[in-house]
């Protein structure tokens, strides 16, 4: 009878390293640069003294606390479990007038936060709330994209530094759910 041999964690990372080192060794004069992948811890919600976006007065709170005192566009992704309790966000900083909402970001985070739901929210530093044609057209084609992978955009608020904020599900300019 063959004995069974027990694997313990440090056998799996010898293991691993016999496979690691010929792959090491290719090309010492210029060696292999592997594209690497930078991991963000997400803030939650917690840190922001919100446990549940209960309706849009709370998220109007969380979303001025959010962005407060920026002095360029911000864009961030509040991802949120089934009972709008915020289990992360992610925020891309942009320029005095323009922040970029990268599909593939988005989507990963949101992914990787599990997220049932999201809320996106960015600031307008120059102080007017209305979107842009860009901002409503950026939003449609992320509903379109967290739709098909069964995330549901609840709302988009944009936010200036005198305390306005512009909800775009209040205002019909797209379609929530």
């Amino acid at each position: 009878m063959e004995s069974t041999k027990i694997r313990t964690e440090q056998t799996i990372i010898d293991e691993a390293r016999k496979f690691m080192e010929p792959a090491a060794s290719i090309r010492e004069d210029a060696p292999i640069r592997i594209p690497q992948q930078r991991i963000i811890l997400a803030e939650t919600g917690l840190k922001y003294e919100i446990a549940r976006i209960a309706n849009r007065r709370s998220l109007e709170e969380f979303c001025q606390k959010l962005n407060e005192a920026e002095c360029f566009e911000k864009f961030s992704i509040i991802a949120v479990d089934a009972q709008c309790r915020p289990i992360g966000v992610y925020s891309i900083q942009g320029s005095l007038s323009e922040v970029s909402a990268y599909p593939r970001v988005v989507t990963t985070f949101a992914l990787l936060q599990n997220a049932h739901s999201v809320f996106f929210t960015h600031n307008h530093p120059g102080g007017t709330c209305a979107p842009s044609a860009e901002d409503i057209a950026s939003t449609i084609q992320l509903q379109k994209i967290l739709s098909a992978l069964g995330i549901h955009i609840l709302d988009h608020m944009i936010t200036t530094p005198d305390g306005g904020a512009y909800s775009m599900a209040q205002h019909g300019d797209i379609e929530f759910r």
